[in-house]
């Protein structure tokens, strides 16, 4: 049995988005650095931490839009 996730609109993420990890006690923001499409196909995106820049992450497209895990970072206004 497959379970339908919350996911933000398919959509494609840009260079500089930030995203805060779902239940982060603390709201680290991330910051996506790079994207590139594996050979199979699928879209990643290379993430950075905001506080702490040595830290890096890479995740798929998929998961950064997917609420249950990211969710997007309200810009400044």
């Amino acid at each position: 049995m497959f379970i339908k996730r919350k996911t933000a609109s398919i959509r494609s993420v840009r260079l500089g988005e930030r995203f805060v990890k779902a239940g982060d006690p603390f709201g680290r923001a991330w910051k996506v650095t790079r994207l590139w499409t594996t050979a199979i196909g699928i879209p990643h995106a290379q993430i950075e931490n905001d506080c702490q820049r040595k830290e890096t992450r890479i995740i798929s497209v998929s998961a950064l839009t997917d609420m249950n895990f990211y969710g997007p970072v309200a810009e400044p206004a």
